[in-house]
């Protein structure tokens, strides 16, 4: 329910309180995920459990982006840190994934950006790819927008806009896995890629393409 390294939950030392609580369990593994470089703290214990923990931080652009994914993230890490605390992570010997997640429109999606995501994964020698569109649900994308208006991000709110029309949202989607693929398979090993993608908001159309080369797509039915 909560990033187990947000400022609040680092107050009660959330996130190494549940670490150990769960590999107190023998055999049971954990994935950590978060937003926020205070995790570098528990690397000292996830190195005792190397072989039960991957450690992923989740990057959701590239750093030159950073000005205006604080906009939308406040309260998470820049950019910058969250790659250098995973660059440490793998350097310390953990095991990691990267979380790229979710690549906004304007923000994240052009290829150059995903070619330097990948590339950076690859360096890392991540486990896993996880690679996930916007969730178009919910009232996430107008914050989303009104948020970046506010700010003076015109260009980029008129993006995540655009992607609130069905049409629109499905059309990116398919050009953001096909981007993925390629980079995937350029820098990397496509059989590491998880591109989350959930089937209601496609078009019948664009499904119907994706499903032609749907390598590394992880349906998700709701």
């Amino acid at each position: 329910m909560v990033d187990a390294w947000a400022p609040e939950a680092q107050e009660y030392d959330i996130g190494r309180r549940c670490l150990r609580a769960i590999l107190h369990e023998p055999g049971w593994m954990v994935r950590v995920l978060t937003k926020n470089v205070a995790v570098r703290k528990e690397f000292d214990l996830i190195k005792e459990h190397r072989s039960r923990v991957l450690v992923g931080l989740s990057i959701t652009t590239t750093p030159e982006k950073t000005a205006i994914i604080k906009i939308i993230e406040p309260n998470a890490s820049s950019i910058q840190e969250r790659m250098l605390a995973l660059a440490e992570a793998s350097a310390r010997g953990l095991r990691t994934y990267a979380m790229f997640c979710p690549l906004l429109p304007d923000i994240a999606d052009a290829p150059e950006q995903i070619d330097q995501l990948v590339h950076f994964a690859a360096d890392r020698q991540v486990e896993e790819i996880f690679v996930e569109p916007v969730n178009p649900r919910g009232p996430g994308l107008i914050h989303c927008q009104q948020a970046l208006e506010l700010w003076g991000y015109p260009k980029e709110a008129e993006a995540i806009k655009q992607i609130r029309n069905r049409a629109n949202w499905s059309k990116y989607v398919v050009n953001l896995l096909r981007n993925v693929q390629r980079s995937v398979r350029k820098y990397s090993d496509i059989n590491k890629l998880r591109f989350l993608l959930y089937l209601s908001n496609l078009l019948p159309d664009d499904l119907q393409a994706i499903s032609k080369d749907d390598v590394g797509v992880v349906w998700l039915k709701k």
